[in-house]
């Protein structure tokens, strides 16, 4: 096929009022029509939130990749605009993956990785890294001396086969480029590449070595450089739990640590699960102020894909924007503070004591229930619909657990395996302030500002009721429902 940005734009306009729109999310991201995957270019360039992402237009699955693009203000109400990238140059031509944004001079610039695959030997298949840029932040040119890296800026004892995914950063005038890789061995690691342009790279280091949450390989590491530490978030594939055995083809680690800015090097001090749901992968953030606003990628690897299999054009959608905030000695995790602005409150319920149960008889989008001073043995959530499909929360002995168990339309992995219970999410202290973003297909719950539960789900109609219910009595301090401003 001949893929190029007029072919793309105009599949999209053909096709974007065939698709079917029965799970598409009302306030979540997701493509006009076709496949969506990473999150890519995510920037705040000319007073806008700019998210680009991995997109194949042509089909509701994986093809060679493009990137889509969108803005948004607020980062809940985005503007589609058209295909940024397209696979049309040699360098590229297997698709244009994943990278990453950063302005300069006024200018935004993209990095991405080229792929050049060899589908009669795997071990010819190539990755570069190359630039594109624009003065408008919707037109993009590719520069003409790409690939400004490639297998010969690998190091030695690398992989030149997988070679991707390159976040940029800027400090004190120099610009940092961390890039996922993995050793000959398949043994996961991050490169660390430096520039003063944006067009001329050398080679720095390995900045981070390879450890047992690496896996096989690092996909989309993202270096964040708070004031008291450093932290790479970034993906993993082929993970083994050591403790459980319990083995995650992909995962998302927070890895705090200090980055030695002498020796390039970067020193590991704690590494935690960003996100406790089923489906959670690829987040990519840009630095606001003091904080980073992050997205993801509300999807996995290696599993069905509903609105793929029943032909519904469309799949994947992306988070809520998360914020990282340094707080203390801590990370602080939540959604934009801004999306509250957004949420039109219908029911508020204070101070009551809770017996059984509570019976909400009206869908929601939004719902908080708060309570504190009260250890909670066990209080269960459910969103039910009038099939009698169910997703359900329970909290319990400061754990958070997620499960879809009870639904018609299931999920399974590359074994199989139905995915549907969420693993335990503790908390810390005697409250617990839990807030549910409930969508047309997924949910994204938040606890306590810390901690979060992403997973997708697919019912056969749409929620109707949720109830509140608990083997105790408990006090609970505030009940809130509502809907997200569209």
């Amino acid at each position: 096929m001949n893929y190029s940005l007029n072919n793309a734009n105009q599949i999209v306009k053909e096709k974007k009022n065939e698709v079917n729109k029965q799970y598409y999310p009302t306030f979540h991201f997701a493509p006009t029509v076709g496949w969506m995957n990473d999150p890519n270019g995510v920037s705040f360039y000319q007073e806008y939130y700019h998210l680009f992402y991995q997109y194949y237009p042509y089909d509701s699955q994986w093809g060679p990749m493009h990137w889509g693009h969108a803005k948004s203000k607020d980062g809940l109400k985005w503007e589609h605009l058209p295909v940024a990238l397209a696979p049309d140059e040699n360098y590229d031509k297997g698709g244009c993956f994943s990278g990453s944004a950063i302005e300069k001079d006024g200018i935004l610039y993209l990095m991405y990785t080229g792929h050049l695959p060899n589908e009669e030997d795997e071990t010819l298949t190539r990755q570069n890294q190359n630039i594109a840029f624009s003065e408008d932040g919707v037109n993009f040119v590719k520069y003409e001396n790409n690939p400004v890296l490639s297998e010969e800026d690998v190091p030695s004892g690398s992989s030149v086969v997988d070679f991707r995914d390159p976040k940029i950063v800027e400090k004190n005038g120099t610009y940092y480029c961390v890039i996922g890789s993995k050793t000959v061995n398949n043994e996961g690691q991050v490169l660390l590449y430096k520039s003063n342009d944006l067009f001329n790279w050398e080679f720095v280091s390995v900045v981070l070595e390879h450890n047992k949450y690496l896996g096989s390989m690092v996909e989309c590491p993202d270096l964040l450089l708070f004031e008291k530490k450093q932290v790479f978030m970034l993906s993993a594939m082929d993970y083994t739990d050591e403790v459980t055995k319990v083995f995650y083809p992909h995962i998302t680690w927070i890895i705090e640590g200090e980055m030695d800015w002498n020796k390039y090097k970067f020193e590991v001090s704690k590494v935690y699960e960003m996100d406790k749901g089923l489906d959670f992968y690829a987040p990519q953030s840009v630095r606001i102020g003091e904080q980073y606003v992050a997205f993801a990628w509300m999807q996995g690897w290696n599993r069905t894909l509903p609105t793929h299999d029943n032909k519904h054009l469309w799949a994947g959608q992306m988070s809520l924007p998360r914020t990282i905030a340094e707080e203390g000695l801590s990370l602080k995790f939540n959604y934009l503070e801004n999306i509250k602005d957004q949420i039109k409150e219908d029911l508020v319920i204070s101070n009551f004591d809770f017996e059984e149960e509570l019976i909400i008889g009206n869908p929601v989008e939004y719902l908080k229930v708060k309570i504190s001073n009260q250890v909670i043995n066990n209080f269960e959530i459910t969103f039910s619909n009038e099939l009698n499909e169910q997703l359900k929360s329970i909290i319990e002995n400061n754990t958070v657990v997620f499960s879809r168990e009870s639904l018609n339309v299931e999920i399974r992995d590359y074994k199989q395996d139905k995915l549907s219970e969420t693993k335990r999410t503790n908390y810390k202290g005697d409250f617990v302030d839990i807030e549910f973003f409930v969508d047309k297909s997924s949910i994204e719950i938040f606890i306590n500002g810390e901690s979060s539960i992403t997973s997708t789900y697919y019912m056969d109609s749409p929620i109707t009721n949720v109830l509140l219910s608990s083997t105790d009595t408990l006090k609970i301090d505030t009940i809130v429902t509502g809907d997200i401003s569209k």
